[in-house]
């Protein structure tokens, strides 16, 4: 893996950190002359500052922000923090005017989070010793190092007919309860009623339970979702959307994930032996209570939990004749971190779409410095949090916009433009063009006509562009909430790889001349948007 913070580069980012602690900022691009503004939109003008956006300069950038340096970029961690000093401090450099007010550095928008993180868990038994988030995930918990005695509880399964824990107890001890629905050999659900049904919680708290792993039904199940482990044990909400009661864990029981076969491990006997009768006791509808025999084990939970604070970055350019009208380009700049030991770049989700906004802000700034200012205020959103659930960008749109949202005349949104996804190996160049006919069919036309006269051999794929797709990317990235509030929203997108969300998205990996071309196409379509004489009307509704 390539790391580029060599002595010249740390002593570069050192020196920007001053910077970004000045309050003021000089030669900021406010005002300029009077200028034509029909003149924006001559072909000359577009390709002359479209032409600014350049593979080397998005390598350059992406280059730093996907380092190893930026810890994989978690929300409110040290990582995000170094790369939004490194944003902020470009924005700065290129005049761009920080609005948000009363703040040290006017370009951060802090938000407050409540954050509950696990920062050790164990369990062993019998000379095995279980890793957190690889071989079970803590999902309530409280501190604790204790010795417990295990017993396998099946499915929880309590009916008059079939009772699981009829000759079981599980007073003060830890039961293992298989989660979902009983399946017999053939698929076939052993009760109508769903865990949900006969498997209340208050039966399992009155019944004295200490501890409860939830055991995955298959291996193959649980193999598929350990990658994501680390966002089930961790807690991190924005505190304006809690209440008291989010904040107090339920402390009458610990809770839980466990991979099938670390159990079978805990429980003495073989992978094989453990799903085989189980297969058998469900075929012929016999309780699964007390199957295995119940075992010593050692669980141990250290977790910590406070206040902490994360930022969107915004970056404004004020306008002329329209300056109160304000056009978003957004993207996230968070990624999810370190798992397991390995640094997750983010090189493709999401510092392609966060250099390209860098760029696209380089270009209008220069063109403004060249008394080429567009008609419309834009402003330049990096948000924090999307991984987390688009936290940053619903914060910007619920709750503290930086300019009305009635004033927003569209987002164009920016999530992963860097990779070719397998649908397009070996062909030509592509986008995925997800939203813009969603709420507005002139912004869908307007789009269309820019890349049609400017890039012509660029395919624009609406493949996902459908709010029933089942991959649902209309409702995943942060363009959703504006299109929720009626902002017209263009989304652009590569598809996924086989590198997404693994430590192998990482910078090497970029096509940095296709990127390039998404990226002219943004500025373009931005250009456009920013210059014409009427805001996109929504005549559609989300």
């Amino acid at each position: 893996m390539i790391k580029i913070f060599s002595k010249y580069l740390f002593g570069t980012l050192l020196s920007m950190l001053v910077l970004a602690a000045c309050s003021t900022t000089k030669d900021v691009i406010t005002q300029a002359p009077k200028i034509n503004t029909k003149q924006n939109l001559t072909p000359e003008i577009v390709t002359k500052y479209k032409n600014t956006i350049t593979a080397e300069e998005l390598s350059k950038h992406l280059y730093v922000l996907a380092s190893d340096g930026m810890e994989g970029r978690n929300t409110a961690s040290r990582g995000l923090k170094l790369a939004a000093d490194y944003i902020s401090n470009f924005y700065h450099s290129l005049g761009l005017k920080g609005p948000v007010t009363d703040r040290a550095n006017p370009f951060l928008q802090p938000i407050s989070f409540f954050e509950r993180k696990v920062v050790g868990a164990t369990i062993e038994g019998d000379g095995i010793k279980l890793e957190h988030n690889k071989d079970f995930t803590t999902i309530n918990s409280i501190n604790c190092d204790k010795e417990v005695e295990l017993v396998f509880g099946g499915y929880g399964v309590s009916l008059p007919d079939y009772d699981d824990f009829a000759n079981l107890d599980v007073r003060g001890k830890a039961l293992v309860i298989i989660s979902g629905e009983p399946l017999n050999s053939k698929g076939e659900r052993v009760f109508s009623q769903t865990q949900e049904e006969f498997l209340p919680v208050d039966q399992l708290k009155a019944l004295g339970v200490t501890d409860i792993f939830l055991a995955f039904p298959t291996q193959e199940m649980w193999d598929a979702q350990q990658p994501y482990l680390s966002y089930v044990s961790e807690t991190l909400k924005p505190v304006y959307t809690m209440d008291e009661s989010e904040r107090n864990i339920d402390k009458s029981y610990n809770r839980f994930l466990i991979s099938p076969s670390k159990v079978a491990e805990l429980l003495g006997v073989s992978k094989q032996e453990y799903f085989t009768k189980i297969t058998t006791r469900l075929d012929q509808r016999k309780p699964l209570g007390g199957l295995f025999d119940s075992k010593k084990i050692a669980v141990a939970v250290s977790k910590v939990e406070g206040e902490t604070t994360s930022s969107n970055i915004a970056a404004f350019l004020e306008g002329t004749d329209l300056k109160e009208e304000v056009l978003v380009i957004s993207s996230h700049y968070d990624h999810v971190g370190v798992i397991n030991g390995q640094i997750h770049n983010g090189a493709d989700d999401d510092g392609s779409g966060t250099t390209g906004i860098m760029a696209v802000a380089q270009a209008f700034a220069t063109a403004a410095k060249n008394n080429h200012r567009p008609r419309r205020s834009v402003l330049f959103l990096n948000v924090t949090g999307e991984e987390k659930g688009l936290l940053g960008s619903a914060y910007y749109a619920d709750e503290s916009p930086l300019f009305p949202l009635e004033n927003t005349i569209a987002n164009l949104n920016v999530d992963m433009i860097g990779r070719v996804d397998p649908k397009h190996e070996g062909g030509g160049d592509y986008i995925y063009v997800i939203g813009s006919d969603m709420l507005s069919t002139e912004l869908h036309a307007i789009h269309e006509r820019v890349a049609k006269k400017n890039f012509p051999n660029l395919e624009l794929d609406y493949l996902y562009n459908g709010k029933d797709h089942p991959d649902r990317f209309y409702y995943r990235s942060d363009h959703y909430n504006f299109a929720k509030n009626n902002i017209p929203v263009i989304f652009y997108f590569n598809g996924t790889h086989a590198d997404y969300h693994k430590p192998t998205d990482t910078p090497d990996k970029i096509d940095y001349e296709m990127m390039a071309q998404r990226v002219q196409l943004i500025f373009t379509t931005a250009w456009e948007l920013a210059n014409i004489d009427k805001r996109p009307v929504v005549d559609r509704a989300d």
